[in-house]
């Protein structure tokens, strides 16, 4: 029985993708778990390049979509694939930091949902000006939605797997970052039991980031409404 699993969508993340999944292992070595990386037909080859290196290994799941691309889309079909009792989304661009895996773990007995934040107490960012304007923006998330939750976007979290069979899907899991703000919403008005431990996001070192921070603050707006709204 694999007890945990590990989602990674990627696009475009040749240059992380192998030295993400080696730390990853190094954490969770002493858990059964699978890691299942979910590609959106990346150009520069992360699919081949990540599934010729871990050929032999078992514990490494490989998914290739050719269609209906999508940061939320991806994280939904690794979800559908998964087998662990416990599942892990998380960044792959070293935004996030694999050891903070095992922290999340150790707490799933005690909460629904365990999320990485940038804005509670001991939580940063390496950029500070990212960090002010993302602070802000959350805040107004916080505000419209009449949530607790201080980081919104942060896309690092555990979940016990029958908890997210629980949620209405179609509702959540469009579009890109904007899925966790969903995700948190419904999950609250479930009473989910939901906790924010700080977690310092690093910034990209290697390959190129897919966030525009303007355009995607004005998309998500416009979902934070139309959540408002239809709630």
């Amino acid at each position: 029985m694999t007890n945990l699993s590990i989602v990674l969508p990627t696009y475009n993340e040749k240059d992380n993708i192998i030295d993400l999944i080696n730390k990853i292992k190094d954490v969770i070595q002493s858990y059964t778990y699978e890691i299942i990386v979910v590609d959106d037909n990346s150009p520069d080859k992360t699919f081949e390049k990540c599934k010729e290196y871990f050929i032999n290994d078992k514990n490494i799941i490989m998914i290739l979509r050719k269609t209906n691309y999508g940061l939320a889309n991806s994280i939904r079909e690794g979800i559908e694939n998964a087998k662990g009792e416990y599942v892990v989304i998380m960044d792959t661009d070293f935004t996030h930091d694999p050891n903070l895996i095992k922290q999340m773990l150790s707490m799933n007995a005690k909460y629904n949902i365990i999320s990485g934040s940038r804005f509670c107490k001991g939580g940063s960012m390496e950029s500070t000006m990212h960090y002010i304007l993302s602070r802000l923006y959350n805040k107004m998330i916080k505000f419209i939605l009449q949530t607790k939750i201080e980081d919104n976007l942060g896309g690092f979290f555990c979940i016990e797997r029958k908890n997210l069979m629980k949620l209405p899907y179609e509702r959540i899991f469009y579009g890109y970052g904007d899925y966790y703000f969903r995700l948190l919403y419904f999950a609250k008005k479930k009473d989910f039991s939901i906790v924010e431990i700080p977690a310092r996001y690093t910034t990209r070192t290697r390959g190129k980031s897919k966030s525009k921070f303007f355009q995607m603050a004005y998309k998500y707006f416009i979902e934070v409404i139309k959540l408002k709204i239809s709630s």
